[in-house]
C-alpha cells in the first residue's frame, strides 16, 4: 500500500480467528529485561555447507509462496486497449478512470497486484500476449516498472507515470497519460 491508505478509515469486518497456542518463549525471545538472563540466538552456522542447506530450504519456501500466495485483482481486461498496473490508492483512482474513459470510448483494463511478493507476473505475461500497451501508475519513482517489464518480457510497450512526495495523481492526469499512449 502507500501512506494515504494508512490514513483512510472505512468499515472492516474481521473473521472469527481460532485460538492458537504460542510456542514457549524460552527458545526464541530476547528478553534481557532487568533481572532476567539474556538470551542470545545465533540463527546461522559458520559452516558454508550448512548455510547452503538453509538457503535451499528458504528458496523452497519462496517457490511455494510463488505458486500459492500470488494475489491480484483484474478489472475490465476484455478488449482493453491499454492495461494499467497499479496498487494501493492509485488502483482505487484507476477504477474510476476506467469508467470515465469508457464514456469517451476508451477501453482500459487494470491489474492490481495485492501481493508485490510474490508478484503476479504470470497474469501480466498472459495479458501481454493480447494487449500491447501497459501503463504502470504509482505514487513512487517506478519501483514496480521493472517487475512489469520482466513479466512482459518485451511483448508489449511499457510506460510509467508516477507522482512522489505524497502527491496523489488525479483522475484527469491519469486519463491524459492514457490518451498520450493510445495516439
Amino acid at each position: 500500500g502507500d501512506g494515504l491508505i494508512g490514513q483512510m478509515m472505512e468499515a472492516v469486518e474481521f473473521k472469527e480467528r481460532k485460538k492458537v497456542d504460542l510456542p514457549d518463549k524460552k527458545g526464541w525471545a530476547l528478553t534481557g529485561c532487568k533481572g532476567r538472563e539474556k538470551n542470545y540466538i545465533v540463527p546461522f552456522s559458520l559452516d558454508p555447507y550448512e548455510m547452503e542447506k538453509v538457503n535451499f530450504k528458504i528458496q523452497e519456501k519462496y517457490n511455494k509462496l510463488k505458486e500459492k500466495e500470488v494475489r491480484y485483482e483484474i478489472v475490465n481486461l476484455d478488449n482493453a486497449d491499454l492495461i494499467i498496473v497499479a496498487y494501493g490508492t492509485v488502483a482505487r483512482i484507476v477504477k474510476t478512470v476506467i469508467d470515465n474513459a469508457k464514456k469517451e470510448g476508451i477501453n482500459i483494463g487494470l491489474i492490481r497486484p495485492i501481493t508485490l511478493f510474490p508478484f503476479p507476473d504470470k497474469i501480466i505475461a498472459e495479458i501481454s500476449e493480447k494487449v500491447n500497451k501497459f501503463l504502470v501508475v504509482e505514487m513512487s519513482m517506478g519501483q514496480m516498472v521493472e517487475d512489469v517489464k520482466l513479466a512482459v518480457n518485451g511483448k508489449a510497450e511499457i510506460n510509467f507515470y508516477g507522482r512522489v512526495g505524497g502527491v496523489v495523481p488525479s483522475q484527469s492526469e491519469i486519463l491524459t497519460e492514457i490518451k498520450k499512449y493510445l495516439k
